[in-house]
């Protein structure tokens, strides 16, 4: 495709972008002194309307979803090549899939965990796992669903469906982006799949997983080799750190060092992963041609719900501002 046909599709994410929460909005929330101040915040935002409401229920999660849902059909509707939009919507789909696997296997109902966000419906999706088979979804989305029932029927074990579809999840992307053939799509989602690896490497060591966990979690679509990771996994953070360090993403992991006693951090190593990646959306948005504006508005759209639901977690429950600062992500608004 190329890249002038996005050209009208920019246009409109300029616009969209001119609605993204400023800076300067998120600190006045997060100086305002309780829940309610926060909100009045949001007064002269995209969010206006729900305000009055939140301040009698606080079910800011549904206004949160709510919104994401319908910028997600928004621009399923708009852009000229629909798998872009997938590249971000795909985890709601897999999120999806973890939900309805789990109530084909127990007979349970868990509809209340289900997140109306993808490409697909989920009444598609609930065929798809029923049968096996649909005339709508992509191949990697029943290759997903046959692994796991084939999983299932050989260990019952309901904990793996979350461990076989993450990792099926980061597959099935690079084969999206692979599907888009454009080079900087790719580069972009192998270097989430990296970063991806490094939170999830760091988060299993400072755990004690075993090789075996290492060897099932890990992602081999990324651009690390998969047995340097895995091997890493008997380090300590420290010498993990080290090792890292010597590496392409040397200035991540050197960020996600501790200070006191020089170990890789959990905590740290999630911002740095999330901070980087949003640099790079924000070298993205400046491009004028092609699909990287599209991608970068919808990561950035994706923290500010994120740093709502901070804000908002923070305020209700009277958290330390600096505990809730620490834990915020680069905002892409101005």
């Amino acid at each position: 495709m190329k890249p002038t046909a996005f050209a009208g599709t920019n246009a409109r994410i300029r616009v969209y972008e001119s609605n993204l929460l400023r800076n300067d909005q998120f600190e006045r929330m997060l100086q305002a002194p309780d829940f309610e101040e926060a909100l009045n915040v949001l007064k002269d935002t995209p969010y206006r309307n729900d305000i009055e409401q939140l301040k009698e229920t606080k079910d800011y999660d549904l206004m949160l979803v709510n919104e994401l849902q319908r910028m997600y059909a928004e621009l399923f509707s708009i852009s000229p090549e629909p798998n872009l939009v997938e590249l971000f919507s795909l985890r709601y789909s897999y999120h999806n899939l973890k939900v309805l696997l789990k109530e084909y296997f127990t007979k349970n109902d868990f509809t209340t965990m289900l997140i109306p966000i993808g490409k697909n419906s989920i009444s598609t999706l609930r065929q798809a796992v029923e049968t096996s088979r649909s005339d709508d979804l992509d191949q990697e989305y029943l290759t997903s669903i046959l692994e796991v029932k084939t999983d299932y029927e050989d260990y019952s074990n309901i904990q793996s469906i979350d461990i076989i579809l993450d990792r099926r999840y980061f597959t099935h992307l690079k084969q999206l982006a692979i599907k888009i053939e454009d080079p900087k799509v790719l580069e972009l989602i192998v270097l989430y799949i990296d970063l991806n690896n490094l939170s999830t490497l760091t988060r299993a060591i400072s755990q004690k997983r075993s090789r075996n966990f290492l060897t099932t979690i890990l992602s081999d679509a990324g651009s690390m080799p998969i047995e340097e990771l895995i091997s890493l996994g008997s380090e300590s953070l420290e010498e993990a750190g080290k090792k890292l360090a010597e590496g392409k993403y040397r200035e991540i992991v050197t960020a996600s060092i501790r200070s006191d006693n020089q170990e890789l951090s959990p905590v740290k190593i999630d911002l740095a992963t999330d901070d980087a990646f949003m640099e790079k959306m924000k070298d993205a948005k400046l491009e004028v041609f092609g699909p990287m504006p599209l991608l970068a508005y919808i990561y950035a759209k994706e923290n500010e719900v994120k740093n709502l639901r901070l804000v908002l977690v923070g305020k209700e429950n009277k958290l330390p501002l600096e505990e809730v600062t620490e834990r915020m992500r680069i905002n892409y608004g101005s």
